[in-house]
């Protein structure tokens, strides 16, 4: 009787915890957009585009901070001009209140998730162990058994490249963006393909992957956005320049 008396009051502990979080996530869920995107859009050197970020003092921001990089919805390119911004900034408070609001919801769901299931792996801690070990295996299995990512794909195509192998980066590089198209938003997929393509003399193409690594990559290297558009220059290319660069107003 003393122990099931225990499992109630921990179950009933449990749901007040619960419902105490819950609460709390209503009353403060969408109040943390502002205090993490800050109270402006601004255009990035690092990024080549505007981003909603706090402000650290200068025009970028922190490596450390919650950075939301705007892009144009229909074709996914950067937003480099002030007035692509203010077309779309309504878009991105709304997205922004959405972030802020699903990483709290991220953070309640952890938090419950260990209420609710820690009573019942402390109860059958065996069972517990066996379901993490096998899932642990499973895992182990797959890696060892799987063929490289996207990613990993991209790491080799980069040493080749280095290696003045153009040829084999570039159809490496192409094989890693047919399997992962995420290389060419979140990595320097499109900037090796089209100095690949360059060496190679194939100025087309180069043209069009260096103007996409310009225009959609959200990677943090200035030095590399140089090198596209000193490429870019070479090859007859120059961008059309912005009216303004200045930063944009957020009405939370």
């Amino acid at each position: 009787m003393r122990l099931r008396r225990s499992r109630h009051s921990t179950a009933r502990a449990s749901h007040r915890c619960v419902v105490c979080l819950l609460t709390l996530f209503a009353l403060s869920g969408c109040a943390a957009a502002p205090s993490t995107y800050g109270n402006r859009a601004r255009y990035s050197p690092a990024f080549q585009g505007y981003v909603m970020a706090k402000n650290d003092g200068s025009d970028d921001p922190g490596k450390n901070a919650t950075v939301l990089l705007l892009r144009d919805p229909v074709t996914g390119n950067k937003l480099r001009c002030r007035e692509d911004v203010e077309q779309w900034r309504e878009v991105y408070e709304d997205v922004a209140t959405d972030h802020a609001h699903d990483a709290n919801a991220s953070v309640i769901a952890g938090v419950t998730g260990g209420i609710l299931f820690g009573p019942i792996v402390f109860a059958e801690p065996v069972g517990s162990l066996a379901l993490a070990s096998a899932l642990m295996a499973t895992g182990g299995l797959y890696d060892s058994l799987r063929s490289d990512s996207g990613r990993e794909l991209l790491i080799k195509a980069i040493a080749l490249y280095r290696r003045k192998r153009f040829a084999q980066a570039s159809a490496l590089i192409e094989r890693a963006l047919a399997k992962d198209g995420a290389v060419g938003t979140l990595d320097e997929a499109f900037l090796y393909l089209g100095l690949s393509y360059a060496e190679q003399g194939k100025d087309a193409r180069a043209r069009i992957a260096l103007a996409m690594f310009l225009d959609r990559a959200g990677v943090r290297d200035v030095d590399a956005y140089r090198d596209a558009e000193a490429r870019l220059k070479k090859l007859g290319v120059t961008r059309t320049p912005c009216h303004s660069t200045e930063a944009v107003d957020l009405y939370w």
